[in-house]
């Protein structure tokens, strides 16, 4: 096929031209030559090489491969796909090397099928599952596996979000890559205190999960002096430690140099309401996260002494809330700060995202300042 040939740097002023003059072709993309150029594919109707239109760019032929299919169902016989068009699964989620994949009960007896469909159209995944649902107090998915590429069915696995890398296991612990902007705005929020405290912040988040909050935290250069976190779930707490090792590996200084070790740095595979309990933990945290969504608000009180006192701490956590009494909730956070001796400075209570027709997923931010 016909390509103009073209310095890098000018690629977006030929491919406008090209397509505003209708000169493009849509059966390939640009192609990156070896000699710093760019090679855009152009069809018949373009002028010839030698038109001064092409500023003595050359013209040369690139063999162009077909385009091959671009979802897993084309990978599925043509006349079966059409049969179930409105039972095939319209979307999936990828954990690491693992997709997780919920089936109508109408193509279940195709299920390896689709599986065997998505491994050969998505080639960095291993192990495809069918998704049973959600069990257990820790909220886990029971996962069928379907199809192996090499045969094996271990479901630990190794996500990157946000730039950093998360042990995790759908099978043995929750996690949701749909909260990483939520992980983001955490980030952003961290950094504000800091700037405020002018030092480095104690973080405590006792539903740590896997640990993704303190991904975020911990990758940012002179952000996090020391810890405090825990599941009530074993199996988050033992991912958990082998990430919070990984990240603190991986802490540089804003100079790029050594930084000392993380103090305090405890792990806790124990109730959160039992932490405030010993007068210990009393007075130690800048910033306190909260993510137990069915019961983060009605948590907070028995949180709250963790935070230091006379100095601005930050309380974030989330909520899943009917939305007819986002007034009330909004009311009960307010409450139990009072009730602690705080003084709130800043308040945002807003939705995340809809959880269903009657409940939404919030997000609750107070900066405050706890008296003795």
């Amino acid at each position: 096929m016909r390509h103009l040939s073209v310095p890098s740097a000018q690629t977006q002023h030929w491919l406008d031209l090209c397509r505003t003059q209708k000169w493009s072709s849509n059966e390939a993309g640009v192609t990156r030559l070896d000699n710093g150029r760019n090679a855009i594919p152009i069809n018949d109707s373009a002028p010839g090489e030698e038109d001064e239109v092409w500023c003595n760019n050359p013209h040369i032929e690139i063999e162009v491969q077909q385009k091959g299919p671009t979802h897993w169902l084309d990978h599925i016989d043509e006349e079966l796909a059409e049969t179930y068009r409105e039972d095939w699964p319209h979307s999936y989620e990828i954990q690491g090397d693992i997709l997780i994949v919920k089936i109508e009960e109408t193509v279940w007896i195709y299920g390896e099928m689709i599986a065997d469909a998505m491994l050969t159209q998505l080639p960095n995944i291993r192990l495809v599952c069918a998704d049973l649902g959600v069990k257990g107090e820790f909220r886990v998915r029971e996962l069928h596996p379907l199809a192996s590429r090499d045969g094996t069915l271990e479901t630990r696995t190794r996500i990157r979000e946000n730039g950093y890398l998360l042990w995790v296991d759908p099978t043995a612990v929750y996690f949701s890559s749909r909260l990483s902007n939520e992980r983001v705005e955490t980030l952003a929020t961290a950094k504000q205190l800091r700037n405020q405290l002018k030092r480095p912040l104690v973080v405590c988040d006792p539903y740590a999960g896997v640990g993704p909050s303190l991904g975020a935290l911990l990758s940012e250069p002179d952000l996090v002096s020391g810890y405090y976190v825990g599941d009530l779930n074993p199996d988050a707490t033992e991912l958990l430690a082998l990430n919070i090792e990984y990240l603190d590996s991986r802490r540089k200084n804003a100079q790029g140099g050594q930084v000392a070790p993380l103090y305090p740095a405890e792990l806790h595979c124990r109730d959160a309401l039992e932490w405030a309990k010993d007068s210990g933990n009393h007075n130690q945290i800048d910033l306190l996260l909260v993510n137990l969504p069915h019961q983060s608000i009605s948590h907070i009180e028995a949180l709250l002494p963790l935070l230091k006192r006379n100095q601005t701490s930050v309380l974030r956590g989330w909520a899943i809330i009917e939305r007819l009494e986002s007034d009330e909730n909004e009311e009960a956070i307010r409450c139990a700060i009072s009730s602690a001796n705080g003084n709130l400075e800043k308040f945002t209570f807003k939705e995340v995202k809809g959880f269903s027709t009657t409940k939404s997923f919030m997000c609750f931010e107070a900066w405050l300042n706890l008296s003795v």
